[in-house]
């Protein structure tokens, strides 16, 4: 996988510059180590007065801030974290293990490590860099502790899980279903009291990492709130896409600008603040509220589409492939029906762009296995605990992160899962074709 990461690193620096890889997100966290370094403060302020904020989580910002000091440069962080990337693969074979052959586990990490995303994501200045693997070191630890039953590995689990959520805070909520599947484990090993004294235990030392943090904030901060990001996010995505889903605004329309003005604000960054983030969340809150049954309408439809959809044209467009945009075109025609046009804009797409229309089957091929390999094992292994946590793991994540914008990026959290289900239900639909056609014979 690194191999891969490095060429596509080379490429893209190739047609652009490295400075591609601090697009988006990039900007902000060099902008909070310059900070952290000059004024010894963690905020995304660019200019004076830096106040300090809990909107980006400590550790990769602090992760960066030690590569430039011992660099003096931002571009050894672009390799670095590429091949801290790549352990994701190995820790997708592991995890794979513990629950399915040997044969399923090496075909899923070979489609993790060559999945387009992946590759391309693993180069840029984002969270993602560190956040992937760490969560499967955690997902894999608590596979062990599930198949050895030593507690200790459930304790291990909770503590790096700790860490992801000072990389992520998207993983707050994760414990919980650690500490679910440990409750039915612990008690159907032993009685209800230890399985209460190993939750207790496991909570506790998961929240170890996070107690510093809950204090900073409320001593600079005065306020326990984790991080400011998840009211952002609740109304850039949750609110915005409830307020066009209910035809109330535009797809065109300026959230930027709507919460600048809501909050009284002229930069955005002013939104980040614990006291206007606050004000946002209440008012996507109310909102969802208000209309609680058009947002759970309009997430389940958006459930199977961030399953389905890509971001892949965004790696053409910076690969200067032309046609880019290929996929959104097609989709579009279909949304209109205009069904007379999908032959000419194929034929008329460049060859190197029609890459594009193969990826575009890509997901849907397969989620389709992942659904054949979560309902073949189940019949088989009903009662298996892993198989329900591989599950939970794909329905948390995906419920949390399915309005998104960035589509593939987020999804990189369940990929592992979704590729062991689908080599195991590609396997399942392989052995029921031959067990027809020996039946025929």
């Amino acid at each position: 996988m690194l191999a891969l990461e490095l060429a596509m690193i080379f490429v893209l620096s190739q047609k652009n510059e490295l400075n591609l890889f601090f697009k988006g997100d990039g900007y902000q966290y060099q902008g909070m180590v310059n900070n952290l370094i000059n004024y010894q403060v963690l905020t995304v302020n660019e200019k004076a007065p830096f106040l300090p904020t809990n909107f980006r989580t400590p550790i990769y910002p602090y992760w960066l801030a030690l590569i430039y000091i011992i660099f003096n440069s931002f571009i050894p962080a672009i390799f670095i974290g590429a091949v801290v990337f790549a352990i994701s693969a190995p820790l997708t074979y592991l995890i794979a293990r513990e629950l399915f052959s040997e044969k399923i586990a090496f075909i899923s990490a070979i489609l993790f490590a060559l999945e387009p995303w992946a590759v391309y994501q693993a180069g840029f200045l984002a969270a993602e860099q560190i956040f992937i693997p760490f969560l499967l070191f955690v997902i894999y630890l608590f596979c062990v502790y599930i198949k050895s039953g030593s507690a200790i590995y459930l304790y291990l689990a909770s503590f790096f899980l700790g860490f992801t959520v000072l990389i992520r805070p998207v993983n707050l909520f994760f414990i919980f279903g650690l500490i679910f599947f440990s409750i039915i484990f612990e008690t159907a090993k032993a009685h209800w009291n230890r399985a209460l004294k190993v939750a207790a235990l496991a909570i506790f030392i998961f929240s170890l990492p996070l107690i510093p943090w809950l204090i900073r904030n409320k001593i600079v901060l005065n306020s326990w709130q984790f991080s400011s990001a998840s009211n952002i996010n609740l109304y850039f995505g949750h609110y915005a896409m409830l307020e066009k889903y209910l035809g109330k605004i535009s797809d065109n329309e300026d959230m930027n600008e709507k919460a600048r003005n809501l909050i009284g604000a002229e930069k955005d960054e002013e939104t980040m603040t614990v006291k206007n983030s606050k004000i946002l969340g209440d008012v996507a809150t109310k909102e969802i509220r208000s209309n609680f049954g058009p947002y759970v309408t309009m997430s389940l439809k958006m459930f199977p589409l961030f399953l389905l959809k890509n971001s892949y044209g965004n790696i053409f467009f910076d690969l200067k492939i032309p046609n880019f945009n290929i996929q959104s075109k097609i989709r579009a025609d279909f949304a209109s029906k205009n069904f007379g046009n999908l032959p000419i804009l194929v034929k008329n797409t460049p060859l190197s762009s029609k890459f594009l229309l193969i990826l575009l089957f890509f997901w849907p091929i397969i989620i389709l296995l992942t659904l054949f390999g979560i309902f073949g094992n189940l019949k088989r292994k009903p009662a298996n605990l892993l198989l329900w946590f591989l599950i939970f793991w794909i329905l948390y994540f995906t419920v949390l992160t399915e309005l998104a914008r960035d589509i593939s990026r987020y999804k990189l959290a369940i990929n592992a899962s979704l590729f062991m289900f689908a080599v195991a239900g590609f396997y399942k639909i392989k052995n029921l074709f031959l067990t027809l056609m020996r039946k025929n014979v």
